[in-house]
């Protein structure tokens, strides 16, 4: 497939989904050995599976739109711990983004340009969770949310939580990128604006943010880098290696 250069790909797959014991060896050999005792690593077999259909995942969606076998592809992480890709070298690289939560991974592709996506499952954060980390917020952000009914703060919380996610991790920064330094409005349900400190060195203006709903229970932020405004978003739900079937989004 030839990716545009105005286009949003998104990958979503469902480990519960994907169970076919041919299938998963097929993904065991993709692996190097580095991401195999990786994988190992976890204690719980159901993190096991998710690591083991997310590393086949970008390896399969990469493939889509290269003339490279998904084993070939190889991976770095910066010093933040943001993957890219080490190998082979090839014209005009995919540029992706993960996430996943508990039964839901995504990948994002996207051409030439910075690309930050976040899940995040609703039904599991405590009201605890959901306290503690809201106090990372901006100041304007602690107080929008505060306003906010009891029943609407939770969703709008996510909202938060996950577009913020997506911006520093498609800045590349992780949490090196003070988290109450740039920040969201929103009026009524809508993104109304986006504004960065100044110490940040980052023009707001150059952002572009998506939120989407998915089966009523998770929510996804994407965040892409450029002052293009003309992006389409398109989504799949994907069977590494097997298909990319298209999908409706339900955006917020």
């Amino acid at each position: 497939m030839e990716l545009d250069s105005n286009q949003v790909n998104l990958y979503f797959s469902y480990p519960e989904q994907v169970t076919e014991p041919s299938l998963l060896r097929r993904y065991h050999a993709l692996l190097t050995a580095d991401e195999l005792a990786q994988m190992s690593r976890f204690y719980f077999s159901g993190h096991r599976h998710q690591y083991l259909l997310t590393r086949a995942l970008i390896r399969s969606c990469l493939s889509t739109f290269h003339p490279v076998e998904p084993a070939q592809w190889r991976f770095a992480k910066n010093r933040f711990g943001k993957p890219e890709v080490s190998h082979p070298q090839v014209q005009t690289t995919a540029r992706f983004n993960l996430s996943h939560a508990r039964g839901l991974i995504i990948c994002g592709i996207t051409k030439g340009v910075a690309i930050g996506v976040d899940v995040e499952d609703t039904h599991r954060t405590t009201r605890a969770a959901f306290s503690s980390l809201a106090s990372y917020f901006s100041e304007q952000e602690i107080r929008d949310l505060r306003e906010l009914p009891e029943a609407q703060q939770k969703q709008r919380f996510f909202d938060y939580w996950t577009l913020k996610e997506a911006y520093i991790k498609a800045r590349g920064l992780g949490f090196a990128l003070p988290l109450a330094k740039f920040g969201f409005r929103f009026k009524v349900n809508q993104l109304d604006g986006f504004s960065i400190h100044p110490d940040l060195e980052d023009d707001p203006d150059h952002w572009q943010f998506w939120r989407i709903s998915v089966d009523g229970r998770y929510r996804v932020a994407v965040a892409v880098n450029s002052p293009q405004r003309d992006f389409e978003v398109k989504a799949f739900n994907t069977v590494p290696l097997i298909s990319h079937a298209p999908i409706a989004l339900n955006f917020l």
